[in-house]
């Protein structure tokens, strides 16, 4: 379920864990807050002005509640929102992919590890983003430090700010 907060003429529509929305209103601002080890993933059709969130949580479903949550999880995130998408008439040759987060936030073991969510996750979204034949254009990934990650739908900007850091568009 998403949350909604109006502001201004604008609507912004809070995308939480494991949440994915799509909307073709102009005054609709799509939002992902406090992306740690989590992905966020928009993407946006400029010609049908069709723009999408999803805040992947894990890397792969291996089929544990993926049909009830596919967002949750990396490889079939990227899929059912494609879906979504092209229900609003958006086509997957125009998709502008932006993606945040994959932060490394718990740093206490050295190296690359299996419990390093955040790198896990980014794997399995480049390997979607790959599968589903997409190019992704702009990344704004891993650190220590977490990120909020906004879509306009009107304009398709995709802004981006980490903790403590300025906004700036990807």
């Amino acid at each position: 379920m998403t949350a909604c907060q109006d502001v201004g003429q604008q609507t912004t529509i809070m995308v939480g864990l494991g949440e994915m929305h799509v909307s073709n209103d102009p005054n609709t601002v799509l939002s992902c807050l406090g992306l740690g080890s989590c992905i966020g993933i928009s993407a946006y059709d400029p010609v049908a002005k069709v723009g999408a969130m999803v805040h992947v949580v894990l890397p792969h479903s291996s089929n544990a509640g993926s049909e009830k949550s596919p967002a949750r999880y990396a490889d079939t995130a990227l899929p059912a929102m494609l879906r979504e998408m092209e229900k609003y008439g958006a086509s997957r040759s125009r998709l502008i992919i932006k993606i945040a987060g994959g932060a490394r936030i718990i740093d206490t073991i050295p190296g690359k590890s299996a419990l390093d969510i955040g790198e896990r996750n980014i794997e399995a979204v480049m390997t979607a983003i790959e599968q589903n034949r997409l190019e992704l254009k702009a990344a704004d990934l891993r650190g220590k430090m977490g990120r909020s990650m906004w879509l306009y739908i009107a304009t398709g900007v995709t802004r981006v700010r980490t903790t403590a850091g300025p906004v700036v568009e990807l």
